[in-house]
Order: structure tokens, then C-alpha cells, then sequence
């Protein structure tokens, strides 16, 4: 009983250590860390050092691949070097397991009570999550030392030895289930090790344990392919580049194992057995040779592989529109010359509202609103990234000048989102209007605020101060005016019905908001434009 209750704690300890270690990374990986992992991929050879280094340290590929795959699609990093990141994680990943055979017991109960001490008490501040990470990650060590122990009096029993002789010729069985044991734990490491610790004893054969390290692979891959069912563009593209790798090595190696074993090819049993190694050892390296093989082989494939993973899964156009131009990460240098940038940034963000009134006045097709819908998520996602390096500029060594013109740019950008969202808000609004409606707003109202759209972004980029002038006269208070609109449309001449009326009132609102926002968004374009010209002074 007691080594039965080792094997059960064994488990229960080692997955406590990957949840602790798991949530920690996560906690880690904010946005300051996603800046620096898009400086540190800057060429082929470091994108597969950290890519390395990173299926090391977060043992989750699925993911992994997801975190790589958003920083792809925020055009933080090119799609390419994020497939070697993901390609060389998959071997980093493989360290672990090699370390998870060697026996480092001390050191894991040296690191256990050490980082326990830290995370318990909460020293030293600010190292919590690198603390949770340590202790998790020496729980998940010595819950595989707990499991051997227990498993070690079970490999001896009689019953167990017959049961392990018949399931000998049923490897199919042993791949399926290391495929499904991964789907529920969603950790292909995990299972790996487990099962290299139980062929340790005994439990399992070599032959089996293989079948099992390539059936969790492919049921890594498989689980990440269902959870990227709804996702699009280029972190799909990421995503099924670690599908592939997983179902492309799989297919090779098991195709090699059954071509080993029926044909008594000397291939990948040969090879480890041929180094004298334990049995564990040998297991061990048959992970390494799977994820390091793959890694290598798609490395130097990678252009004709991105090339049919961009053909299968192309990029969206909300992604094209995520991405910034203008922006850089690095502020150590020249802020006055990112506070330009900025500008431009926040120029080029004004000058792609007019693609609303297009789609209002059904210049650009958008049947189910999807192009309306990806056009406003990719404004908030710029407009998130202008607001961070805004902030960032704060704490930089700005002139009194430069300073203002921060000033006015944060206030800037606060109306531009305010105007983007009634203008989104109107857009959906406009999309489920009746015939009526529609024909009451068409020559009106939209052709107005196509115009109004233009003249904004004619005033943004151009030096003429006329043009904000003429933008500054357009919104001037229109409360007079849009009353005597609702009054005349609204007497009963126009053929209206309840439900028509009441939409009109709401969208006279809108547009009547849209404008006075705007109104204030050129006189801070105005003030822009005087700040600037001081500087260039």
C-alpha cells in the first residue's frame, strides 16, 4: 500500500509543481517581456536560441505557440523567425525531459526548500513569480521521485509482468494512448516523463515507451489544431506550423519504428541502444531525436514550408490594419524623434476613418459586418499600442515643448477614441435601417460625414492651417441646426414609422455627438500643429 500511495502522490505532486510553474510564466509574460522577446528574435540564429530556450523554461508548446503566434500577428515579430522560435522550442522542451532521467535528487531538495521559503514568505519583493516558478519546478522533479519509488514494488508483481508481455505486440495501442493522455492533461512533457519514469521499473517496454513519446507529440499537435479551430490570419499560421511539426516528425518516426521492428532495419532503437545507456537514458534520447530531428529538418526547409502555410492560411486584413508603422519599441534614444513618429502614427489612424463612411455608402462590400468589425478591433489595437508608448514617453528626457506636445497628442488620441467609438457605434446602427431610413440618411447625413472623414484627415496631414480652420467652421456648434433637421423630418411629411422615428432620434444623436467631438479634435489638432511649428523653429 505504501508504494501504491507513493505512485498516486508521485503524480499529484509532479502535476501541483507544472500548475505552479505554469501559472508563474504566465504572470511573467507581460507586455515589457513581449517587447523584449520580439528585440531578442531579431535574426535566424538567435530566434532559435530563444525559441530554445523558451520550450525550456515554459514546457507547453500549445501555449507557446499561441503567445508567439499573437506577438506574429501584432507584427511584433516576422512570421518566419516565429516559426524557428517555435520549431527550436519544440527541442528545448526536450532538455527537460533529459534532465527528468538523470539523478539530481540533492539538488532538487536544495532548490525545493529554497524557493519554498521564498514563495511562502513572499522574498525578496518582487521576485514572487520567478520564486512560484522555482518551487513548482522542483515539486514537478521530485513528484517524479516520489513516482518511481512507488512504482518500483509494482513492476515485480506477477500479474503486472504478464499484462506488460501481452500488450508487447500492441504498440498502435500504446501511440493512442499517449495521444489521448496528452488531450487530457494538455502536457505532452508530462506524459513523456511519466512514462520514461515507469519503463525506469520496468512498467513499460522500450518499444512501448517510443510509441508512447511520439503518440503524445501528435496528440500535442491535435489538441492545439481544435483549439485554434476559430482563429485566423497569422497566429493561425503559427499555431499550425507547431501542428505540422508535431504531425510531420510523428509520421517519420513512427514510420521508422514500424519499418525498424518488421523489417529489423537497425534504425532510432538501434542507434540508442547502441550507446550503452540506461534504459531511461535511451527514452530520453528518443524524445531528443524526434523534436531536435524535426527542429532541424524544418529549419533548413522553412522557406517551402512558410510558403504552404501562408497558402493555407493567410494573413487577414485586420492584421494588416493592427499593425503600426510608425511606432518603435526602443525609447532609450531620440524621444523627441519618437514623439514624431507618434504623430504619425495617430495621423495614420485619423486618416483610416473615412473606410467607415465607405462601408456606409457600400464603396467597400461588407455583407455580415465583418469588415466593419475587424476595422474597429484593429483601431483599438493600435490605438492601445499609441497609448502605451505615449505613456512610456512620459518618463523620458523630453524639452518643455516636447512635453506639451505629448500632452496634446494623449489628449488627441483620448477624442480620436471617443469619436471612433460613436462612429462605430453609428456604423452598426446604420446596418439595420429600413428602406425608409435609408434613403432619408444616403443623400444626407452619410454623404456629410464621408465628407466631414476626409476633410479630418486632410487636415491631419497637411501643413495648410486652412484646412483644421475649414474643419474647426464644419463642427462648430450645430445644435440649432440638427433640431430644425429633427423637427422637419419628424413633422409627419417625411413617411416614417414609429420604429423609423425612433432609430432617426438615435442617429441624429449619434451624428450630432460625432460632430462636437470632432469639432474638439480639430482644436487640438490645431494646437498640434502650433507646437510643432515652434520646434522646427
Amino acid at each position: 500500500m505504501e508504494g501504491i500511495g507513493s505512485l498516486i502522490g508521485g503524480i499529484g505532486v509532479f502535476f501541483v509543481g507544472l500548475h505552479l510553474l505554469s501559472t508563474a510564466l504566465k504572470q511573467m509574460a507581460g507586455r515589457r517581456f513581449r517587447l523584449h522577446f520580439a528585440k531578442w528574435v531579431g535574426t535566424s540564429g538567435r530566434a532559435g536560441l530563444v525559441g530554445l530556450t523558451a520550450g525550456f523554461l515554459s514546457q507547453s508548446m500549445s501555449a507557446l505557440s499561441f503567445i508567439v503566434g499573437s506577438l506574429a500577428g501584432a507584427g511584433m515579430i516576422p512570421v518566419r523567425r516565429g516559426m524557428l522560435v517555435i520549431f527550436w522550442a519544440n527541442a528545448g522542451i526536450g532538455i527537460m525531459i533529459l534532465l527528468a532521467v538523470l539523478d539530481i535528487k540533492t539538488m532538487v531538495l536544495l532548490l525545493l526548500g529554497l524557493a519554498g521559503v521564498s514563495f511562502a514568505f513572499k522574498r525578496p519583493r518582487g521576485f514572487e513569480a520567478l520564486s512560484q516558478a522555482l518551487f513548482g519546478g522542483a515539486m514537478l522533479f521530485y513528484g517524479l521521485i516520489m513516482l518511481r519509488a512507488g512504482a518500483e514494488p509494482l513492476a515485480e508483481m506477477p500479474w503486472f509482468e504478464s499484462v506488460l508481455m501481452a500488450g508487447h505486440s500492441s504498440f498502435l495501442l500504446a501511440f493512442l494512448a499517449g495521444a489521448l493522455l496528452t488531450a487530457l492533461c494538455q502536457s505532452s512533457t508530462a506524459v513523456s516523463i511519466l512514462a520514461i519514469a515507469m519503463t525506469q521499473v520496468g512498467l513499460f517496454s522500450m518499444e512501448q515507451t517510443m510509441m508512447i513519446i511520439y503518440g503524445t507529440n501528435v496528440g500535442s499537435g491535435a489538441i492545439s489544431w481544435l483549439l485554434a479551430a476559430t482563429i485566423r490570419g497569422t497566429p493561425k499560421q503559427l499555431i499550425m506550423s507547431q501542428v505540422l511539426f508535431n504531425f510531420i516528425a510523428g509520421l517519420v518516426f513512427v514510420s521508422l519504428f514500424y519499418l525498424e521492428f518488421l523489417a529489423d532495419v537497425p534504425l532510432v532503437q538501434a542507434l540508442v541502444n547502441s550507446l550503452g545507456l540506461p534504459l531511461e537514458q535511451q527514452a530520453a534520447l528518443v524524445y531528443l531525436l524526434f523534436n531536435w530531428g524535426g527542429a532541424l529538418v524544418l529549419s533548413l526547409l522553412l522557406t517551402p514550408f512558410a510558403r504552404g502555410i501562408e497558402h493555407f492560411w493567410p494573413a487577414t486584413k485586420e492584421e494588416e490594419w493592427s499593425r503600426t508603422r510608425f511606432l518603435r519599441d526602443d525609447l532609450t534614444d531620440a524621444p523627441e524623434l519618437h514623439l514624431g513618429l507618434l504623430a504619425r502614427e495617430q495621423a495614420r489612424l485619423i486618416c483610416r476613418l473615412p473606410q467607415y463612411s465607405a462601408i456606409l455608402l457600400e464603396q467597400i462590400r461588407d455583407d455580415r459586418g465583418k469588415v466593419l468589425e475587424a476595422l474597429h478591433a484593429s483601431f483599438l489595437a493600435v490605438s492601445k499600442e499609441i497609448d502605451a508608448q505615449s505613456s512610456d514617453l512620459l518618463g523620458r528626457p523630453l524639452s518643455h515643448n516636447g512635453l506639451e506636445l505629448l500632452l496634446v497628442l494623449q489628449n488627441k488620441q483620448k477624442q480620436l477614441e471617443a469619436f471612433e467609438s460613436l462612429l462605430f457605434q453609428f456604423s452598426q446602427y446604420c446596418r439595420e435601417w429600413t428602406g425608409n431610413l435609408r434613403s432619408t440618411f444616403q443623400g444626407t447625413f452619410l454623404q456629410g460625414l464621408d465628407f466631414l472623414l476626409h476633410t479630418a484627415c486632410e487636415a491631419e496631414t497637411s501643413d495648410d492651417e486652412t484646412d483644421i480652420q475649414q474643419l474647426v467652421r464644419l463642427t462648430q456648434d450645430k445644435g440649432d441646426v440638427f433640431q430644425s433637421i429633427r423637427n422637419a423630418y419628424l413633422s409627419g411629411e417625411q413617411n416614417m414609422d414609429i420604429q423609423d422615428r425612433t432609430a432617426f432620434l438615435e442617429l441624429t444623436g449619434l451624428y450630432e455627438r460625432m460632430v462636437w467631438t470632432l469639432g474638439r479634435l480639430a482644436a487640438l489638432q490645431s494646437a498640434q500643429k502650433r507646437l510643432a511649428g515652434f520646434a522646427s523653429d
